[in-house]
């Protein structure tokens, strides 16, 4: 098994490396750095950048406010109106009215905006080749392993 170099190159201290397993923790950094490269690379492939495939990704799962979406995001709604703007351009995404109150819009994917969002996840090289190469007793390895951290750290 041939192993990546570090996707930071930085050495836990302090808090990051406290508590029973920072091997785990610079694993899980490594991983979430390597994924977002991954999903930055297909982006840009598809024509948008890595904030633009996220919008697209949330709006076509569920249609959500701009308050909703910015909130996911962390920052303030009018960040994400250029990120939208472009989408509607795109017609990737659109707005409609939210049918419990006609004041709020809602950003929604389209049905292009829907079949992007597939076609973005499926073309992420880095991870299918990763988890093609996995076998079948190593994928369900993960696959409890993520299960444990996800329903363990949600909240209450």
């Amino acid at each position: 098994m041939s192993t990546r170099p570090s996707f930071s190159g930085e050495t836990l201290t302090g808090d990051m490396a406290r508590g029973s397993f920072p091997g785990i923790r610079r694993a899980m950094l490594d991983f979430v750095g390597a994924y977002l490269v991954d999903f930055e690379t297909s982006a840009r492939a598809a024509g948008l950048t890595l904030a633009q495939a996220r919008v697209l990704g949330l709006a076509a799962v569920e249609p959500s406010s701009m308050k909703d979406l910015a909130a996911r995001f962390g920052c303030d709604p009018s960040n994400l109106t250029a990120k939208v703007d472009r989408l509607i351009a795109l017609g990737l995404v659109e707005r409609r009215p939210d049918p419990e109150d006609g004041r709020v819009k809602l950003i929604a994917a389209t049905p292009a905006g829907v079949a992007a969002s597939a076609a973005l996840c499926h073309s992420r090289d880095w991870l299918a080749e990763v988890l093609d190469g996995l076998t079948a007793e190593e994928a369900a390895l993960v696959q409890t392993a993520f299960d444990l951290l996800v329903n363990r750290a949600a909240p209450a």
